[in-house]
């Protein structure tokens, strides 16, 4: 069975937790604690192998050799960030689905934060569904500047073939209260019929798995295998021996 067709079957039994990964120790300690798919985080990778806060497109084929490391370790599917598709999303869609990512998550907007048009994406997704059976995951970046487009977005991406439609939350996450949040996810999900998808950091930003709305399809929680401090390691390098 194909990665991405393990992925499809994880996801029809309802909303699948996606806890993030950076690395294959991460993805395999994500399967041990039961997690069914994992996230390999963009900004998790784009820290350690460039010291940047994502991959640079110039970066895209050493990245995929390394999620080829991580695809190949994980003994569940790996859904990729694959940024705003590095200036190519159909081959890019190619080159993670050849590595063996299940899944690839493409952006709307570029390096430079622009939103393209909604419709350039649409396009890309329907030349990858021609070319690759990677699970397509839309990610709509506009929110916090225009949630009637975002909505429209996500809709368009979803009849072009994005199988996951995933908003950016990052302002709703930062300004909204945990009711405005629960209202804008069951606002979102409702435009796009069940293909929706949220995310945070941590999880914890976001209400409980049962208060979120039904047409969820999955829940990214990207920086979970990360450790939030550098306190255990400052304590063993600051530890004096004792007389």
């Amino acid at each position: 069975m194909s990665a991405s067709t393990r992925l499809r079957a994880a996801m029809a039994d309802g909303p699948v937790v996606v806890p993030g990964c950076h690395d294959p120790l991460s993805a395999r300690l994500a399967a041990q604690a039961g997690a069914r798919a994992v996230f390999l985080s963009g900004g998790a990778v784009g820290r350690a192998l460039f010291d940047a806060p994502a991959i640079p497109r110039a970066g895209r084929d050493t990245y995929v050799e390394y999620l080829r490391l991580v695809c190949a370790s994980s003994p569940v599917p790996v859904i990729v960030d694959g940024e705003d598709g590095f200036g190519d999303p159909v081959a890019t869609c190619v080159a993670v689905e050849d590595a063996g990512a299940a899944g690839v998550v493409i952006g709307d907007s570029g390096d430079d934060g622009v939103l393209c048009a909604a419709d350039e994406l649409a396009a890309a997704i329907g030349r990858s569904r021609a070319v690759s059976a990677v699970v397509f995951v839309a990610r709509a970046d506009g929110l916090e500047h225009d949630r009637a487009d975002t909505a429209a977005r996500l809709r368009r991406y979803g009849d072009a073939g994005a199988e996951i439609t995933l908003p950016l939350l990052n302002s709703a996450l930062r300004t909204e209260t945990r009711d405005e949040l629960r209202a804008t996810i069951t606002e979102l999900a409702a435009a796009v019929g069940g293909t929706l998808a949220v995310h945070s950091r941590h999880g914890d930003e976001l209400p409980p798995a049962g208060e979120l709305p039904a047409g969820i399809k999955a829940v990214f929680v990207t920086a979970v295998s990360l450790p939030r401090s550098t306190e255990p390691l400052e304590r063993v390098l600051t530890r004096r021996p004792g007389p």
